[in-house]
């Protein structure tokens, strides 16, 4: 699926981006944004930032956007671990 936005030609060139860093890099802030907001799990966002799991994160942390591991996700992951 593609996706046309329309943006001020101005306020694009403003950017500290290159015109061809600018989707890119709109494409993953999208990406952190929604995972953000609760809108995207990691591996949906990740999908759509076109990143795997692991680089994903790292974008999250270069915002300081916690991951959304609960104390339940915790012990779950724990029982898995030791094999229960």
């Amino acid at each position: 699926m593609s996706i046309t936005l329309d943006f001020d030609e101005q306020a694009l060139d403003s950017l500290p981006l290159g015109p061809g860093e600018r989707e890119r890099h709109m494409q993953i802030e999208l990406a952190c944004r929604y995972y953000a907001n609760g809108w995207l799990s990691l591996g949906q966002a990740a999908r759509l930032a076109k990143l795997d799991r692991f680089a994903f994160g790292v974008a999250l942390g270069e915002r300081n956007i916690p991951r959304h591991y609960t104390a339940e996700d915790l012990a779950a992951d724990l029982r898995y671990a030791g094999g229960q």
